[in-house]
């Protein structure tokens, strides 16, 4: 039995053509472009909500240089906020603290042991500003735990981005067939989209339901006790 697997630009718009029943790109009110358009808003519209559950759908990891005398350390292109920074120490990871206190002063001596920095960290720009900066360069210094933006699908073969379930490919295609249907309504004055609001928003409510806690193991709480 095969499993599900994520989709192609391709299929998303074959599908998407299917409901608005234009199946031939040279003969339709949308043009692929504008299908894929549409697409990628549906993808963010999923970012979106996943990200609010943080169950680590679009997170990575990824591990970045230390230079000696250098407080800035550049983020990934493709990061959107920050789960955790750790400092390597061997075969240990020890978390680092942010800190974005403008009514503090700091040092900047620098420790010149890897085994003893443990700095703090900020952002300007795209970049963590290490307070203290290193005395030293370590490969590897730091580990990041991230969430990164999704993908942006472009016409020509990609794949959906893995952070979307493909359980979940009809949700992508109704927001779709849905902005598809609004612009034909805003453009000629036809075309109602209420049939098409209601599939979307049932697909929306089930996918909401069903996007929670990713695992299912029971958390225990001890109860608070001064």
């Amino acid at each position: 039995m095969a499993t599900l697997q994520q989709p192609t630009l391709q299929r998303l718009i074959k599908e998407t053509r299917i409901f608005l029943n234009q199946q031939e790109a040279s003969n339709s009110f949308w043009s692929d472009e504008e299908l894929t358009m549409y697409l990628n808003d549906a993808v963010a519209m999923y970012y979106q909500e996943v990200l609010e559950r943080a169950e680590g759908q679009f997170d990575k990891q990824v591990d970045l240089d230390l230079v000696s005398g250098v407080d800035l350390v550049a983020l990934p292109t493709d990061c959107y906020e920050i789960k955790c920074l750790y400092k390597s120490t061997g075969n240990s990871f020890t978390i680092l603290s942010y800190r974005n206190n403008l009514t503090e002063s700091y040092e900047n001596s620098q420790t010149t042991s890897s085994s003893t920095y443990f700095p703090s960290y900020e952002f300007r720009a795209n970049n963590i500003v290490l307070r203290p900066a290193p005395g030293f360069s370590e490969t590897a210094g730091l580990r990041l735990e991230y969430t990164a933006f999704p993908d942006t699908m472009v016409w020509g073969g990609d794949v959906m981005t893995s952070g979307v379930a493909p359980v979940f490919k009809e949700l992508i295609i109704l927001y779709a067939v849905y902005k598809a249907k609004i612009k034909e309504s805003l453009t000629i004055g036809s075309g109602s989209f209420a049939p098409v609001q209601q599939l979307l928003d049932s697909a929306y409510n089930r996918f909401k339901d069903s996007v929670g806690f990713r695992s299912k193991n029971p958390t225990f709480v001890l109860p608070f006790n001064p």
